[in-house]
């Protein structure tokens, strides 16, 4: 796992163009980054950036050559908080951007801008092992949101067959499990639910159908569950803990720690699909 390390933000750069969370591209560190808030009007109380850290600290602990990208924590004050006024009022972010931004004092991420990606130039994938390793860090976390609209997935423009995975603040089954812990707990019934179900057979997931020839029982974890469980502990354990899921992190631990050592996550039996918004 890669360690993170905190850094202010030195300016505004422009909008992002993209994404339903309306995010920006700033300056940190002498280069870009694509700032992820703890308030994105998609998801609550920093799950959504919650998610992204955990989805790309398991794609490093797993060995996935799919998510390159340097991730920082990026923090938000007063005085970003007046710059990123000035810079709606001039035009260069909108307005959702800056009303996240307003909520989200404190420590959120930077993930690396890459400037020499683009969505791939047939909105599909040419590359069965990066398909592979997508689908299984998708259905590990519960990530449904990969679609024909929104597919998630950049591609190198020197390199056609390289690809990055990108997005992952919609795991939890769209925020759906989170919901559940935070609300009711968690209980032996519905951790079943949630640690035995297929996140791939979504009706709207991208890569239905290659989950079905390329990935027949799923892989299983080299570590104990024991093993993966500390690993997940320590992860989650570096995140602030002004972000809210920190206080539900045993729940979520139990269900990912789980979902990594088993094959029925990839039943492809319709009553195994995963509760999904999308």
């Amino acid at each position: 796992m890669f360690e993170m390390k905190l850094f202010p933000i030195q300016k505004i750069v422009k909008d992002a163009g993209f994404g339903a969370s309306v995010p920006i591209i700033v300056q940190a560190n002498d280069k870009e980054y694509l700032l992820k808030t703890k308030e994105d009007g998609m998801q609550p109380h920093s799950l959504g950036i919650f998610n992204e850290l955990l989805a790309y600290q398991l794609i490093d602990y797993l060995d996935y050559n799919i998510a390159p990208q340097e991730i920082l924590f990026l923090y938000i004050d007063d005085n970003f908080v007046e710059m990123a006024e000035v810079a709606y009022r001039e035009g260069l972010i909108k307005e959702e951007s800056y009303e996240n931004i307003k909520k989200s004092l404190g420590v959120n991420i930077g993930i690396e801008y890459l400037h020499s990606a683009m969505e791939p130039l047939d909105g599909k994938v040419h590359n069965k092992s990066f398909i592979e390793d997508i689908v299984h860090i998708d259905n590990y976390i519960m990530n449904c949101d990969r679609t024909q609209k929104n597919i998630n997935i950049l591609q190198d423009k020197n390199d056609l067959r390289r690809y990055y995975a990108i997005d992952f603040g919609n795991a939890l089954s769209d925020g759906v499990f989170y919901e559940e812990i935070s609300e009711n707990g968690l209980d032996i019934f519905s951790m079943g639910k949630f640690s035995e179900c297929n996140v791939t057979l979504s009706n709207r997931y991208i890569f239905k159908e290659e989950t079905k020839k390329l990935v027949k029982k799923g892989r299983i974890n080299k570590d104990n569950i024991s093993t993966i469980r500390q690993v997940l502990l320590y992860i989650i354990d570096k995140f602030p803990p002004e972000w809210e899921p920190i206080d539900y992190k045993d729940d979520i631990i139990d269900v990912i720690s789980t979902r990594l050592k088993s094959r029925k996550i990839f039943n492809i039996e319709e009553s195994s699909k995963c509760k999904c918004l999308y």
